[in-house]
């Protein structure tokens, strides 16, 4: 019973079922598949030999037929004379047709008129021609003065038959008359019925009008073919096979030519005893075919058996491996690749448990609290560094709720939750404050994943939380350093830069206090100290107001969509005097685009491009060249300022963004910084490279606006 219980179980095995149809399914399809390919080659192979042997009968029973008509044309013109000058000739030519007659079974009735068509012989005397078709006989004779053998004729008493005629030329060539004779078409009929092929082949003759002459079946004698395709094909002297319906039936035949009487000859059979052959071979091939099948499913039977029962086994020892039942995998005796794999997943059995023991080596080793739960939120496995963190013990953690420890959510993670996260929602790098068991709060980093089962369903959640208390005291030190920093660099940088003037103006106002005590005043001194009084004093105050507009931050900017063509062009215009007089080339190669739009401030940016353009012809005293570039991105333009000057060491490139930097004898050194500010404000990047000597060239991305046809109105942002 129980050796019986283990056939059914391997009988109903999925891998069983899936083995045996496949198997058995592709021993049919081969099977299926040569038997159709041999009974195309078989049916292809015969169809073949049908044309080629109807294609010679057609040519041998053409041949033959010719022959016949040349005989007959020959026996007429044997007995045919030159001329009937007397009674006698007329006896002995009328008793040399009567024996033509009783001869030759074609013959049924012949004539002999003269050149005015009248008769002059007839055998036998009470069988004549239509006089209409005598006449037209008589009319072919007189101008082609060879034989002519004519399309089917009715004759007086109902019976039809074809006429075959000489013409009777005397010694000087001239028409004298004509010898007509009949032919009998049944005895035509009964000679090609003699070469027919097999009970149900055909052999007829079809005239020029395409009416039937002869017919192994003489009911089809005097029918019409007229629009039928053979007779089309007959008319234009064509050679060749059809197949298809005539004289009722569906017929493989060959068609041909006759040229000594321009009429046609088919030959062929019907498709019923053509194919007789075919299903002869292919009843033999049906019954191989069954054969065959039923070997194959009994093959398959025992090659299924023979083979899905070790891997049935195998299959088996991995389910119990799974449910822990074993540790490892017994040898399958197969002294194949099955032996071969059931030593290599014992292999594999080991080298997993040894993976399990060095993956839990490494999740303790872990400084972070890795914790995992099941889809309600019951904990399954705590690290050491959850332990350390939640201040739990791991034995106390195992199997209870996570919503135990309470996660306090931060202003910007408002929706924090353990509910949210087993709803579904996954956690980034998410802050949040948790509270362990002895009340203490951590300021945490919340990393989450989904794990699925087998059946791709959630089965529970990965949990990674990082303590981040003191690296968030540590940033906010760094902050606070780094704006310390950065107040410092400003306020030693105004110092300086008001020092420098304060003492001018100190010097010029000594100096007029001095020059006011004597008496002689000089006038033209004093308003020289005046002057350098009000230009260090504007000097300041440009100063100052660069300061402003760099520390500025305006609660509302306006942008609109700006065209940084139209930008460039307007600008180059106001500047073409300048660069004539410095004698600067300017190379507008932005210029190959119509258009390109940004979301922007116009006056900020223009005051961007600008400021950039003037530190190139300052740095071009000499003369040199402007290059203006814009290059699509995908989603933003590249702008590149290209100019040939003096250039910027290489040490002092990464500076000229500070505030107060600057390379010129004369400047605020607010320029630049003032052109990175309003780009970072557009979402944008500015960089620069320089190699002294050789030029400097700035690049600046903006995004790209909206497509024309969208939306493009005002926009304000705040911030």
């Amino acid at each position: 019973m129980k050796g019986n219980k283990k056939v059914m179980i391997f009988l109903r095995s999925k891998l069983t079922k899936k083995f045996f149809i496949l198997s058995l399914v592709g021993s049919i399809v081969s099977l299926t598949l040569i038997f159709t390919i041999a009974t195309f080659v078989l049916n292809h192979s015969i169809r073949e030999r049908i044309d080629e042997r109807n294609e010679l009968m057609a040519k041998t029973l053409a041949s033959h037929t010719d022959a016949a008509f040349q005989q007959i044309v020959s026996e007429i013109n044997n007995v045919s004379p030159n001329e009937l000058n007397s009674e006698k000739e007329v006896e002995d030519l009328h008793e040399e047709l009567s024996e033509l007659v009783l001869e030759n079974i074609f013959f049924s009735y012949v004539q002999v008129f003269n050149e005015d068509g009248k008769r002059l012989i007839s055998v036998p005397e009470n069988y004549f021609f239509r006089d209409e078709d005598l006449d037209k006989i008589r009319k072919r004779l007189h101008w082609s003065k060879t034989y002519y053998i004519s399309d089917l004729i009715t004759l007086q008493n109902g019976t039809q038959t074809i006429a075959v005629s000489v013409p009777i030329l005397n010694s000087d060539g001239e028409f004298k008359g004509g010898v007509s004779a009949l032919i009998d078409l049944e005895s035509l009929s009964t000679a090609l019925s003699q070469v027919q092929i097999g009970q149900e082949g055909i052999n007829a003759l079809i005239d020029r009008n395409g009416r039937v002459i002869a017919h192994t079946d003489d009911s089809y004698i005097g029918k019409y073919l007229k629009n039928h395709q053979i007779n089309d094909f007959l008319n234009r002297s064509r050679i060749g096979n059809w197949e298809g319906i005539i004289f009722a039936q569906k017929m493989l035949l060959a068609y041909r030519p006759i040229l000594s009487s321009d009429f046609g000859l088919i030959v062929g059979e019907t498709e019923k005893q053509a194919i007789v052959p075919i299903v002869t071979v292919q009843k033999v091939l049906i019954e191989g075919f069954l054969v065959v099948s039923l070997m194959a499913i009994l093959f398959t039977i025992f090659g299924t058996i023979s083979v899905v029962k070790p891997i049935h086994n195998l299959i088996n020892q991995a389910k119990e491996y799974k449910d822990g039942k074993r540790r490892g995998f017994n040898l399958i005796n197969t002294n194949d690749d099955l032996q071969d794999l059931s030593v290599t997943m014992d292999s594999m059995a080991n080298e997993l448990i040894n993976k399990r023991k060095r993956l839990a080596n490494i999740l303790e080793s872990i400084p972070y609290a890795v914790i995992t739960t099941n889809q309600t939120g019951k904990i399954l496995t705590f690290n050491k560094g959850a332990e350390k963190l939640l201040k739990c013990n791991r034995k106390e953690a195992v199997g209870k709720l996570l919503f135990n420890f309470q996660l306090e959510c931060n202003k910007q993670e408002e929706s924090v939750s353990w509910e949210k996260l087993l709803e579904g929602r996954e956690f980034n790098e998410v802050e949040a404050s948790l509270i362990d068991i002895e009340e203490k709060e951590h300021e945490v980093r919340i990393y989450s994943a989904e794990f699925k089962d087998e059946i791709r369903k959630k089965a529970g959640t990965l949990l990674i939380i990082r303590d981040v208390s003191e690296m968030k005291k540590l940033e906010n030190y760094a902050k606070q350093s780094e704006r310390l920093a950065s107040l410092g660099q400003l306020t030693s940088g105004i110092a300086h830069e008001v020092k420098n003037p304060l003492s001018i103006i100190q010097a010029a106002a000594e100096g007029i206090q001095y020059e006011t005590m004597d008496k002689k005043l000089n006038k033209d001194f004093i308003k020289e100290l005046s002057d350098d009084i009000l230009e260090t004093t504007e000097r300041m105050n440009m100063l100052l107001t660069d300061f402003l507009k760099m520390a500025k931050d305006d609660s509302e900017v306006v942008k609109d969509r700006i065209n940084l063509v139209w930008i460039f062009d307007e600008l180059l215009s106001l500047l073409r005097k300048k660069f004539d007089e410095q004698q600067i080339t300017v190379i507008s190669e932005y210029r190959k685009y119509d258009s390109a739009y940004v979301l922007s401030n116009e006056s900020k940016l223009g005051q961007v491009f600008l400021n950039i353009i003037l530190n190139s012809l300052q740095a071009m005293e000499s003369g040199g060249e402007l290059s203006i570039d814009i290059e699509d991105q995908g989603i933003s333009w590249e702008i590149e300022i290209r100019d040939t000057g003096y250039g910027i060491p290489s040490s002092k490139v990464d500076w000229i963004f500070n505030p107060f930097y600057t390379t010129k004898k004369e400047g605020t050194g607010l320029g630049l910084s003032i052109a990175y500010e309003i780009i970072t404000q557009q979402d944008g990047e500015i960089s620069v490279k320089s190699k002294e000597g050789e030029g400097t060239t700035i690049y600046i991305s903006l995004p790209k606006s909206l497509e024309e046809g969208e939306d493009s109105g005002e926009i304000h942002i705040t911030g």
